[in-house]
């Protein structure tokens, strides 16, 4: 997918509004005939959801509320951290499927080097096991030689019973009663990079990320406006002058 249709610095957005590029029409067209030939999708991009303008990520929500027996995940870059998300359903947010951000290879900003990799049912292509991989970027220039060991996988490191998606809700919901754990998380999703205090808002945050995949859901959950002026005022302008989109009836 072209996730640069809701990227809030694509100045091109502002002329044209509904559907950018076609693209989530797109979706739904092929994920309409996945279904009707019985086939699965894991989908893969850039930009994810929670990172998404908010009509654009509300809409994209809506489509894997309704196609969650077909979408078994779907995954991204652009943060440069190791970031899974929970999807909840529209009506009464039940946990129905999760996407994946990876870790970046590059060491955007002071992290070091990593990659994933995912283990899939061969036949449901049903997420089996994530194991993350890394290197000490300042030992590798030191000895010049990387060594990539394993960094974390998410069953045995998290004590996770599979990577369904309440397993995932699970996960994130110990994040904030178990502050050891919301430290190893963080440590983890920063490749064992300097962490710091982890407050309570920097705990707030984690689990707010995780679990809403619509911008203005997060920014309910860390306590503010749904529009966000005081959390991110140059997205929360943006959402007002390109949202909503143009609704035809």
């Amino acid at each position: 997918m072209n996730t640069q249709t809701c990227n809030n610095m694509n100045w091109y957005l502002f002329g044209e509004r509904n559907d950018p590029g076609n693209e989530l029409a797109w979706l739904e067209q092929e994920l309409a005939a996945l279904e009707e030939a019985g086939g699965v999708a894991i989908i893969m991009s850039h930009i994810p959801p929670g990172d998404c303008l908010h009509e654009w990520g509300a809409r994209f929500r809506a489509l894997m509320d309704r196609y969650q027996h077909v979408v078994r995940f779907s995954t991204y870059g652009h943060t440069h951290n190791e970031e899974p998300m929970v999807i909840k359903s529209i009506e009464d947010e039940k946990y129905i499927g999760f996407h994946f951000i990876a870790g970046s290879v590059t060491t955007m900003t002071d992290k070091n080097p990593c990659f994933t990799v995912h283990t899939l049912d061969s036949e449901l292509l049903i997420p089996l096991e994530i194991e993350t991989y890394y290197f000490d970027v300042i030992k590798a220039n030191q000895e010049n030689n990387p060594e990539w060991k394993l960094l974390h996988d998410y069953t045995n490191s998290y004590g996770m019973k599979d990577l369904s998606p309440s397993s995932f809700g699970d996960l994130f919901e110990r994040l904030l009663v178990d502050r050891d754990f919301a430290y190893q998380y963080e440590s983890n999703k920063r490749r064992r990079d300097y962490v710091g205090e982890l407050t309570d808002d920097k705990v707030l945050h984690l689990y707010c990320y995780s679990t809403n995949t619509d911008q203005w859901k997060y920014n309910e959950c860390m306590g503010y406006h749904e529009e966000g002026y005081l959390l991110d005022p140059i997205t929360g302008i943006i959402n007002h002058l390109i949202d909503p989109w143009v609704k035809i009836d």
